[in-house]
């Protein structure tokens, strides 16, 4: 078993600078359709069946994408609160399509006694590079008791 190398998730351990990633994966028709059904998208485009099979899936289906960004480089801690969150969309994400994530801290701060930090990404299709969305979000990091540091 190899040793993990991650860096503890602290404040210590965030800088501004530092990258994520990346991180790579392709839309899965199963997972598309499973975020169709939960949002209830009735607009053709997005429903995935035999005669829609490229279809396209809601941006916001990989949010979780921040996550496991951090992941690559950090372990442990309690996550975070998001504080703040914006996305610009370029081209949609299509069934099928296989994607590259990365990700760098923007920034870190501390106001009022807690610790923010900002991780800016981009999902890109892995085969062209096309832009497809650029996001940030900043969050209040929790300490180990799963409170605001």
């Amino acid at each position: 078993m190899s040793e993990d190398l991650r860096l503890p998730m602290c404040p210590e351990n965030l800088h501004e600078g530092m990258r994520l990633g990346p991180i790579h994966y392709v839309v899965m028709p199963e997972r598309a359709r499973a975020f169709a059904d939960a949002v209830k998208a009735t607009s053709p485009e997005f429903i995935v069946d035999e005669r829609n099979a490229n279809a396209i899936v809601s941006p916001t289906i990989r949010l979780q994408d921040y996550a496991i960004l951090i992941a690559t480089r950090l372990k442990g801690g309690k996550g975070g609160v998001h504080a703040k969150h914006w996305c610009e969309f370029h081209e949609p994400m299509r069934v099928g399509q296989a994607v590259k994530v990365e990700g760098r801290i923007s920034a870190t701060y501390c106001k009022r006694g807690k610790f923010y930090f900002t991780l800016e990404y981009e999902s890109r299709d892995a085969a062209t590079d096309q832009l497809l969305v650029r996001q940030a979000i900043t969050s209040i990091l929790l300490n180990d008791k799963g409170e605001m540091r």
